[in-house]
């Protein structure tokens, strides 16, 4: 996924639903204007985190694009093993590296959401769709969010949201800054190489 992959290992930190009564907290805005907040998740050090911008392509362009780059593993991802594969639903397994902790594996589901003109790409792990645990790899517990997609004048406003945990017992003050750079550097990746492939952005 655009190397959704690492998103989860770095901000792979998908956090579960915050409650309903958590309210985002600002972090930063970006020279590139990518608002960041976030919220705590479901334990405690843990946040799910909120990346917002705008892109010139339309909604479902731009939703279809970031779908289609799913279909492609990226580093960290070693080995992606596609066990579904339908128009609105995908599942894989992915083998991940990880250069500080014990290499990772997930199994992920995707599925593709609209109302009206706001479409979603909604994510979560699901082992129970997965192969067996392999040894000497820690599973991922939990990672999950969504990209969504909203008309916003000519163009979309893109909002992506994740939440994760890495599992194996690493403490959360270890991970969540490498986490958050990874997200923010998958989400930036995917929206310029949006601008470059689609009609209406520049290139």
């Amino acid at each position: 996924m655009p190397r959704l992959a690492l998103a989860f290992l770095t901000v792979l930190m998908l956090p579960c639903p915050a409650p309903a009564e958590e309210a985002w907290k600002p972090v930063k805005t970006t020279r590139d204007g990518i608002e960041i907040s976030r919220r705590p998740g479901r334990t405690s050090g843990f946040h799910e985190v909120r990346f917002e911008a705008r892109h010139p392509a339309a909604p479902q362009r731009l939703a279809d694009f970031v779908w289609d780059s799913f279909q492609q593993a990226h580093p960290p991802v070693q080995q992606r093993d596609f066990r579904v594969r339908q128009p609105g639903e995908i599942v894989f397994h992915d083998r991940v590296h990880a250069p500080v902790v014990s290499d990772r594996e997930y199994t992920m589901r995707i599925v593709r959401e609209h109302e009206g003109d706001v479409f979603r790409l909604v994510f979560r792990t699901a082992p129970e769709l997965g192969p067996p645990p392999t040894p000497g790899l820690v599973t991922l517990p939990i990672a999950q969010g969504q990209w969504e997609f909203r008309p916003d004048g000519t163009g979309t406003a893109v909002t992506y949201t994740v939440y994760s945990e890495p599992g194996g017992g690493v403490p959360a003050f270890l991970v969540r800054g490498t986490q958050v750079d990874e997200a923010l550097d998958d989400f930036r990746r995917t929206l310029d190489e949006a601008r470059r492939a689609l009609p209406g952005g520049p290139g």
